[in-house]
């Protein structure tokens, strides 16, 4: 069944929650507003102000396929604000003498290879390794996003790639170091990431809708994620146990503003522990060139608006949105969950922020260009064998806003025949046509702005390149073999 605009709007307009009529700002106008924008299937949105929620709603569906309304207690996948979480595990097997911020990582975990480095847990925790982030490299997670991972086969992501920086001496970000903590945290208490989050967290902070979510558990008002696909959306199929444990978490706004409440109230960690958390230090202090009042503690983002200061996480993966920022001057708080991806829960959660705080409105983003219209010329029998084979492409000149770890991306791609048609198909993912353009070039429905050409060389295609939407990443590379599913394949092993 196809599902009109008008359905999606009639959603946001007939909301599931409640909210303060007493709040100033028009926070309801402004979260549609920007779920417009963010073109955001279904999202959950909490705001309190010094103790008390004044903004509790719901928007959008949780099924679009169904045309489920989201609640304001829907649940999603956790990405994001699910890392201060590990990290407040971290910190309190510090305070109860189990580990030392500056204990070196190989007294936990020797089998990882740190090829001559030395690592210490503060450096997992403020991002300041330089251990590659695996989810940046391409075909090892991407092409295996549907497939469920046991911790060491996370690792194995990752183990033994080349390190990106020197520990220590710069911030990038990498979520490799939170499947390290992860394991360190299991080896030191004896008890799995999931038996000592459930003991030491969310039963302290009082949570009843918190699960950890695998393959083996049915998460009751879990909303399906969705990514967008031209001018809709199709389901997000990624598995979250393919990725770090701390990933395979299913939670709503209101337990997350629990969980986070608790740690203020000092019911999970020392007063002083959540200052040494809220506090960057060293390179951490350099976190975004963009932003130089952007900082990095121990797995927080010392954010701000303006000049009110915040601290939390932001996050998307998995088809999944995240945001949780506490402003501890104004008494401010926002969750945010979605269940589409991009970074939309941190505009969503931003917006609310700076109308509570009284902030003018930041600069909107330009309206999408008009529709692309794909041409579909004819392919040649000899032009179809001319151009099959399997092509590794991999990342040119990094852009200042991309982490160091996607100098090492590789994605591989298979041009193929398949019954009279020219298709391609990415490693990991279904294959659809390509459609030949006016220009030479050609180009998928999935994104039909961006282009890919062939690089001949008497007639044979020897190489390929893969000119991106705005704000993606350029990929060139060779051909590597046939386009036959033997070699394409093999490219993992």
């Amino acid at each position: 069944m196809r599902i009109r605009r008008t359905s999606i709007l009639a959603a946001w307009i007939l909301c599931a929650g409640v909210y303060a009529q007493d709040s100033s700002p028009d926070l309801d106008a402004i979260a549609k507003r920007v779920m417009t924008q963010e073109r955001v299937v279904g999202a959950s949105v909490l705001v309190a102000r010094a103790g008390r929620v004044i903004f509790h709603v719901g928007y959008g569906f949780a099924d679009l396929g169904l045309e489920a309304p989201t609640m304001s207690e829907s649940v999603y996948h956790v990405v994001g604000p699910m890392m201060p979480i590990t990290g407040v595990a971290i910190m309190q097997q510090v305070e109860r003498g189990k580990l030392s911020l500056d204990d070196d990582i190989s007294k936990f975990i020797p089998e990882f290879p740190l090829q001559g480095h030395h690592v210490t847990i503060r450096e997992l925790l403020n991002h300041t390794s330089g251990i590659v982030d695996y989810h940046y490299l391409g075909d090892p997670i991407e092409a295996t996003s549907r497939q469920p991972k046991a911790l060491d086969e996370v690792m194995a992501l990752y183990a033994g790639k080349r390190w990106v920086n020197e520990p220590g001496t710069k911030w990038d970000w990498s979520i490799s170091g939170f499947q390290l903590l992860v394991t360190i945290l299991e080896r030191v208490t004896g008890e799995s990431y999931e038996d000592y989050v459930s003991k030491n967290i969310l039963v302290p902070a009082g949570v009843k809708s918190t699960t950890y979510c695998d393959d083996f558990a049915l998460v009751r008002g879990l909303s399906h994620a969705y990514r967008r696909f031209g001018k809709g959306h199709v389901p997000a199929l990624e598995n979250g146990v393919a990725y770090n444990t701390d990933l395979r978490y299913c939670s709503t706004v209101d337990d997350l503003y629990q969980i986070w409440t608790a740690v203020k109230e000092k019911k999970l960690i020392r007063p002083e522990t959540l200052k040494t958390m809220s506090t960057a230090e060293g390179p951490a202090e350099q976190m975004s060139a963009q932003d130089p009042k952007m900082h990095y503690g121990l797995a927080l983002t010392l954010n701000h608006e303006d000049d009110h200061r915040s601290v939390g996480q932001h996050g998307s993966l998995l088809g999944y949105s995240g945001a949780l920022y506490d402003f501890p001057d104004d008494r401010l708080t926002v969750v945010v969950l979605t269940n589409t991806e991009g970074q939309n829960a941190y505009a969503i959660a931003r917006a609310l922020a700076r109308a509570e705080l009284h902030l003018p409105e930041l600069p909107r983003p330009p309206a999408a260009g008009p529709e692309v219209a794909l041409s579909d010329k004819p392919v040649s029998t000899a032009e179809l064998n001319h151009l099959t084979g399997t092509f590794l492409l991999k990342a040119g000149k990094l852009p200042p806003t991309l982490h160091d770890s996607y100098a090492q991306y590789r994605r591989t791609y298979r041009v193929f025949n398949e019954n009279g048609r020219l298709m391609i198909q990415i490693l990991g993912q279904g294959a659809e046509r390509l459609l030949k353009q006016d220009d030479g070039s050609f180009a998928m429905r999935s994104a039909p702005r961006s282009h890919i050409w062939f690089v001949m060389d008497h007639d044979r295609a020897t190489g390929m390149k893969l000119e991106p939407q705005s704000g993606g990443l350029p990929l060139a590379g060779d051909r590597v073999g046939g386009g036959d599913p033997q070699t394409f394949h093999q490219q993992l092993r």
